[in-house]
């Protein structure tokens, strides 16, 4: 077998994309609505959050002492992991949704920053538990300006000219994918 091929296995890739993908189809496609209404905005959120969180569970092997010892270089494989999980999760969703692909793309890349915050700091097993936890608060509250703070916790459902809502998810974007390529999953801690 590749280098590629073992590294996608041990990740249970093949088996998350086959989860992910029918999953992300569905929920994308009932929410699906006149363009850039709030119902399929909501969808599309909702649809690349789940498969951000499936997919996320790819984020570490499933012998993280390994992981951390290997005397191969993780930052590089690390970042293009992120990079396919973000390319999946938007290719998918934007095939089927009616909302618009800059909302698909912000999502997705907000998404999959969260994902890898959440596998450097909880590990690979709870990186499901930042995009969820995102993607349902945004679903279930309605993005209106003021709190303000509520705006920026309902980012991932706010329209597609939102600079708050771009904004927030360039910051998970970018301080999510720098902890996990430096740092990688943690580990978990011995019983």
């Amino acid at each position: 077998m590749t280098t590629v091929a073992l590294y996608l296995r041990s990740r249970e890739v093949p088996a998350g994309v086959l989860c992910a993908v029918p999953a992300m189809v569905a929920v994308a496609w009932l929410g699906s609505g006149p363009a850039e209404s709030r119902h399929a905005v909501t969808a599309a959120a909702l649809a690349v959050a789940l498969g951000v969180a499936v997919l996320g569970h790819g984020l570490g092997g499933p012998d993280s002492t390994l992981d951390a010892t290997a005397a191969i270089r993780w930052a590089p494989r690390r970042a293009l992991h992120l990079a396919a999980i973000l390319v999946v999760a938007a290719a998918v969703v934007a095939i089927v949704t009616t909302a618009p692909v800059a909302v698909v793309l912000r999502d997705a890349a907000g998404f999959t920053g969260l994902a890898a915050l959440a596998a450097a700091l909880f590990g690979r097993r709870l990186a499901w538990t930042l995009p969820v936890v995102t993607g349902c608060v945004s679903a279930g509250i309605p993005a209106v300006p003021e709190p303000f703070a509520l705006y920026l916790l309902t980012w991932a459902g706010q329209p597609p000219d939102s600079p708050v809502a771009l904004t927030t998810a360039l910051i998970f974007a970018v301080a999510g994918a720098a902890m996990y390529v430096t740092r990688g999953p943690a580990r978990p801690a011995p019983l």
